[in-house]
């Protein structure tokens, strides 16, 4: 629980949806003195949708055209800021207005950097099968998460999380690190920590050419793919020329299927289809084929009709 009482720091907001949703109003019940809200560019469109959410709260929303405009770096300026926080933010943010608070920006990021810097660590860790993940508090400099870290806090990766799954949780995780933070910085100086010099597993985002199903990977690998982007992305393949998604998926063992190649049907069922990958068989179980249908392996088998032997692609 916190003292409403005790923050009296003069604090910016900065963030785009959908974590400046949960970070603003967390850090609003929590009763950290926000002067001012950053949210994304005119031209972002969440713009209309984030700037309502902002002024329906009573605070104050600056507009922007680019980050480093004198007309919003005087405004910054005006506010005598003490620091600022940052909560998901797709642009770099130049010297110009890091300088322009007493104590700098602080950034929540979703993993424990060094590890996965970058835009979507929340896939990334489901990809690669890992099991501990976490929220790192870091100061911002004028590169991408590899300024000084503040504090974190390790997070277990369940079995069978999802991107969702782990956006909620981690954002949940992160704002109740910052407010840590946050009350902390109220009485004494933050702490400084330099992050190591290398090279580290990359959380970089994923573009259009990611999201395709690679059938040349194993099953498990497969799996996790799917696991990581649902629901905001959605693993994606193609069979007979048509768009298909896949939210869900199971693993199988390929012992008792006559060998296919990867990426080929292998085996139906009354209830389900099976296709072959480099190692097992995946079992797509919730899917959206086309504009046609989003439905089960059921439905895909009654509507669509595969053969043994088609291919996703």
């Amino acid at each position: 629980m916190f003292n409403r009482l005790a923050f009296k720091k003069r604090i910016l907001f900065v963030g785009i949806p959908d974590m400046a949703y949960i970070g603003l109003d967390g850090l609003l019940m929590a009763g950290v003195n926000i002067v001012g809200v950053l949210g994304p560019k005119k031209n972002h469109n969440m713009f209309y949708d984030f700037k309502n959410f902002v002024i329906h709260r009573g605070l104050n929303y600056i507009d922007y055209d680019e980050l480093d405009e004198p007309q919003l770096i005087e405004k910054v300026c005006s506010l005598d800021i003490d620091a600022a926080v940052v909560c998901s933010f797709n642009y770099k943010i130049p010297k110009v207005l890091l300088n322009a608070t007493k104590d700098g920006f602080i950034n929540v990021h979703p993993s424990m950097l060094p590890k996965y810097r970058g835009g979507n660590p929340y896939s990334r860790v489901i990809m690669n099968g890992e099991t501990e993940t976490g929220v790192t508090i870091h100061f911002m400099d004028d590169s991408f998460d590899t300024g000084d870290i503040i504090a974190q806090k390790p997070y277990h990766i369940h079995s069978k999380a999802t991107m969702g799954t782990l956006f909620n949780e981690l954002n949940v995780l992160g704002i109740e690190l910052l407010l840590q933070v946050l009350q902390l910085y109220e009485t004494q100086e933050l702490p400084r920590i330099k992050q190591p010099a290398g090279d580290f597993i990359s959380g970089k985002g994923l573009d259009e050419r990611d999201i395709f199903i690679n059938y040349n990977k194993t099953a498990e690998e497969i799996e996790r793919f799917i696991r990581a982007l649902n629901p905001f992305i959605i693993a994606s393949t193609t069979f007979r020329g048509n768009l298909m998604k896949i939210m869900r998926a199971e693993v199988a063992s390929d012992a008792f299927s006559i060998p296919h190649p990867a990426g080929t049907v292998s085996k139906i069922e009354d209830d389900k289809f099976f296709i072959a990958t480099s190692k097992g068989l995946i079992v797509p179980t919730v899917l959206q084929f086309g504009s046609f249908f989003i439905g089960d392996s059921k439905d895909f088998i009654r509507i669509v009709n595969p053969k043994i032997g088609e291919e996703f692609k």
